[in-house]
């Protein structure tokens, strides 16, 4: 190969024999035609691009050599700029990256549920429509309970506001001290709860409503074309580890499918299990409370305690043994939970160390709050089984 020829392939490199004739006459029609005819007639263009019914728009051009130094400093300055593009663009999409992992992560979460239906005669769409009307069904159970709860709870603190500040500037210690010294009126914090506190809640509502439907939309689509998002997806990996790596997607589907859906029983029983003793002891709002602990349990390792500390103060007022109670319950069934009940539940999905759990949902937390918390043990499992079927292999193997 000459200097002069250094960036371009061999003429026949690459090439099959039809490929390499086009190219010949391509090469003929370009020394035989003016630069202006060239231009100018279309039937020449065509002929010196090799347009044919298969390629409609011509041959492809022989291929720049992966050594010639233009082509190697054009790839590694456009793969910088790319990498800094898309990293710049993550940043200021964050917040709608997050709705859709989120979503993605429900309908991978549903998929088990669309298939063991489909699996049994159904179509798919009607599969979808049903498994969505359920989780929706949910949803406003949730909604429903949870709008007079926090109603009659907003009213009974308004109400309540004067009487809760004469106690504490009557008191004689250094809190009634403090509430004599800030100087705040009753009137004052019922005009903040009546019109400041009125506005925040409206806001968080309405922010909330379109999080949710956002992400009950996208779910939708997801669930609905996962199979064809699946084989687009595959579609992009080479042919030669196209099987291997469709194998270790579906593995890795399988399990956030399979600890998605184990998470949900798990915690609806908790939530059931929380709403019958409630209601047992007479706390208010029990179904809405047990509801609150079922959301709050999908979280690993901090969830149900958070919730448990929520139904214990509002139990307290209804008595002190009544919130005793309720803390000995969650304790009692948190240890049923852990010890009987997931494992039973989660033998057959997902199988990861403590030590592991832990860490991810530690980073997961740290990293995208309680949306990083709630995927990091499928995450991490997902990369348990990267590492021992690709990275250990490839290092046993060194």
């Amino acid at each position: 190969m000459t200097e002069d020829n250094e960036g371009v392939e061999p003429a026949g490199e690459g090439l099959d024999p039809t490929e390499e004739e086009a190219h010949e006459l391509a090469e003929l029609v370009h020394e035989h035609a003016d630069t202006q005819t060239f231009l100018r007639d279309d039937i020449v263009r065509e002929a010196a691009a090799g347009v044919s019914p298969d390629r409609p728009f011509g041959m492809p051009g022989r291929p720049v050599s992966q050594r010639s130094p233009f082509y190697i400093a054009f790839v590694a300055t456009f793969g910088v700029a790319a990498a800094a593009v898309i990293c710049e663009a993550a940043l200021k999409a964050s917040g709608v990256l997050i709705l859709i992992l989120v979503a993605a992560f429900f309908a991978v979460g549903l998929d088990p549920v669309v298939g063991w239906l489909t699996d049994r005669g159904w179509r798919r769409g009607l599969a979808v429509a049903t498994v969505l009307l359920a989780a929706l069904g949910v949803l406003a159970l949730f909604i429903a309970t949870a709008v007079p709860a926090v109603t009659t709870e907003y009213n009974s603190l308004h109400k309540n506001v004067p009487e809760y500040l004469h106690r504490l500037q009557r008191r004689h210690d250094s809190i009634g001290d403090l509430a004599r010294k800030v100087h705040i009126s009753s009137k004052q914090i019922s005009n903040l709860l009546s019109y400041k506190g009125v506005v925040s809640l409206s806001k968080t509502i309405v922010s909330t409503v379109v999080t949710t439907l956002t992400i009950v939309v996208l779910t939708c689509y997801f669930l609905a074309n996962l199979p064809e998002i699946k084989r687009t997806a595959y579609r992009l990996v080479p042919r030669s580890r196209r099987a291997r790596v469709g194998l270790l997607s579906d593995e890795i589907l399988r399990l956030v499918g399979g600890y998605l859906l184990g998470n949900v029983i798990t915690s609806g029983i908790a939530g059931a299990a929380m709403a019958i003793f409630l209601l047992s002891v007479g706390v208010p709002d029990a179904v809405f409370l047990g509801l609150l602990v079922a959301v709050f349990d999908l979280i690993p390792m901090i969830g149900a305690p958070i919730a448990g500390v929520i139904v214990a103060l509002i139990a307290l007022t209804v008595s002190v043994p009544i919130a005793i109670a309720t803390v000995a319950f969650t304790i009692v069934f948190r240890l049923l939970e852990d010890y009987l009940l997931s494992p039973r539940v989660m033998k057959k999905t997902v199988e990861v160390a403590p030590i592991l759990t832990v860490v991810s949902v530690l980073i997961g937390g740290a990293l995208l709050g309680i949306v990083g918390a709630l995927i990091a043990v499928p995450v991490a499992a997902a990369l348990d089984l990267i590492r021992r079927e690709v990275f250990q292999p490839s290092v046993d193997q060194g």
